[in-house]
Order: C-alpha cells, then structure tokens, then sequence
C-alpha cells in the first residue's frame, strides 16, 4: 500500500505552471511511469508542446480551465479524463482568478521528451 499526502510534496515551478511529483517509477515499481499533480494558476497558460514517447492521461475536478489539442479547443468538467497521446500538441489555459488544479498520469514518461511547437 501507499498512502501519499499532497501536502508533504513540493511544487516545482515551470513556465506557465507547476507541478508536484506524488509517486515516481520506482515509488510506484513501474519503470516509465508518473503521477502528478498540475497547477496552473490564474490567468496563466503552458506553452504549445508535445511528447514523441510519453501518454498523458489528466483527469479534473472542475471546470476551471481549458485545453487546446491538436488546435480543438476541449472544455473539460469536473471528473472528465483526457488522454493525450505521443505527438499530440497540446496546451492548458486558465483565464481564471481561480488556479485550476487536475492530475496526470503519465505512462511511457522520460524527462527530457518534452518538444516546443
């Protein structure tokens, strides 16, 4: 069993948005593989990217923010997963005064397959 508590995990700052790493590969004895949790706060956004290994699978609990994958625009809502998957361009949008908060799982995950549009 594990038992994680979001408060005892760092974020970690990126452009646009944070993140904090709950359970990593070997935490989670899966080698590739990754559970975060997503910040991104209030009238922010992340850069146009894209992943030639990695799949992303994000599930929300509101309704704060917005995507853009492969330039359509997706509204998820509370409890909604979207799945992005290699070489999906992909984006997150918050024009909120509210941060918009979700989790990732990411399957196939190395550090550096992370590419600008």
């Amino acid at each position: 069993m594990k038992f994680v508590q979001w408060d005892t995990k760092p974020w970690d700052d990126k452009q646009g948005y944070s993140k904090k790493i709950y359970l990593d590969e070997k935490e989670l004895n899966a080698p590739w593989n990754l559970v975060q949790q997503l910040k991104v706060s209030a009238w922010q956004r992340a850069e146009i990217h894209y992943h030639k290994v990695q799949t992303e699978i994000f599930y929300f609990f509101d309704d704060t923010g917005y995507w853009i994958v492969n330039w359509e625009t997706i509204h998820p809502k509370s409890w909604d997963v979207l799945v992005i998957e290699p070489n999906d361009k992909h984006t997150v949008v918050n024009e909120t005064d509210k941060d918009y908060i979700y989790i990732c799982f990411k399957i196939n995950y190395v550090s550096n397959d992370f590419y600008l549009d």
